[in-house]
């Protein structure tokens, strides 16, 4: 680091939230009713954060506070299975038609955690 050059690492801080109880899904959850959201992870693997980055801003919002909402409902009675002729398991397509996006992403566990990967996300066009 050159002289007068400030750390970035001040910037990122962990905010303490309390744990919640989550509702059950429609297709059944992969955790126990009344688990804490706090069991749930959220992953950007590849290009999905710059997918997102790159929205314009009222949409990246949007996405985000929908990804956010996914921490307590993993499968939004919204989602569909993907791809819808021969769906894989956990894996879903979030459509936003307000907004003119979809997102695509998986549920899994690991470590006694649901992981939710957003794989994708895009402009309807």
């Amino acid at each position: 680091m050159r002289s007068g050059e400030v750390w970035p690492g001040h910037v990122f801080e962990l905010i303490p939230v309390r744990p919640m109880t989550r509702p059950r899904s429609r297709e059944g959850s992969l955790l126990k009713r009344g688990e804490l959201v706090s069991d749930r992870l959220v992953r950007f693997p590849g290009a999905s954060w710059q997918e997102i980055e790159a929205l314009p801003q009222p949409l990246r919002w949007t996405v985000q506070r929908t990804i956010f909402h996914l921490l307590d409902e993993p499968v939004p009675t919204l989602a569909d299975p993907f791809p819808s002729n021969d769906p894989l398991p956990g894996a879903y397509e979030l459509h936003l038609p307000a907004d003119d996006v979809t997102i695509w992403y998986t549920v899994t566990v690991y470590e006694r955690k649901e992981v939710i990967s957003i794989q994708h996300v895009s402009l309807d066009t």
